[in-house]
């Protein structure tokens, strides 16, 4: 059983802010109080590098902080362990939401396709696909074609 603390989630805009230190410590000022003890990395189950991840973010590296972090699954226990009440799952997730908002490239065919979606391009066909039975729908699935991975 996990121990239960309830930690305090800052609320943002994640648009509104900028991909740095500061919009970290503006939320999260407890993360240059770290201590590098390291007791969060030891804490954690799925042995990230926790006290990576918040060196990453005391240095504003919000890409590396987002990477590092990305498997996170805000268990919590970082934070229980932490004797500078750093709420590291919180401040990895800020991270990762001002690194896909600000930082990442965005995905040419995404960006086709969400363009077509707005232009109603699939209403038709999607309008078919749901008046069809759960046999047929079965049955256009297996005929599918299945794209190739890339090697």
């Amino acid at each position: 059983m996990l121990p239960f603390h309830p930690a305090t989630k800052a609320k943002y805009e994640v648009k509104k802010l900028t991909p740095d230190v500061n919009s970290l410590t503006r939320f999260y000022p407890e993360i240059m109080r770290c201590l590098q003890c390291n007791t969060c990395s030891r804490a954690c189950p799925q042995e990230l590098p926790v006290i990576d991840i918040m060196g990453a973010a005391m240095r504003g590296d919000i890409a590396t902080a987002a990477d590092l972090s990305f498997d996170c699954i805000m268990c919590g226990l970082c934070a229980t362990r932490c004797p500078a009440e750093i709420v590291q799952f919180y401040v990895a997730i800020l991270a990762r939401r001002l690194y896909a908002t600000h930082l990442s490239q965005r995905s040419k065919q995404l960006q086709t396709r969400l363009k077509e979606i707005k232009e109603r391009r699939y209403d038709a066909e999607l309008e078919r696909l749901t008046r069809l039975t759960t046999p047929e729908l079965t049955a256009l699935y297996n005929a599918r074609e299945i794209e190739k991975e890339a090697a």
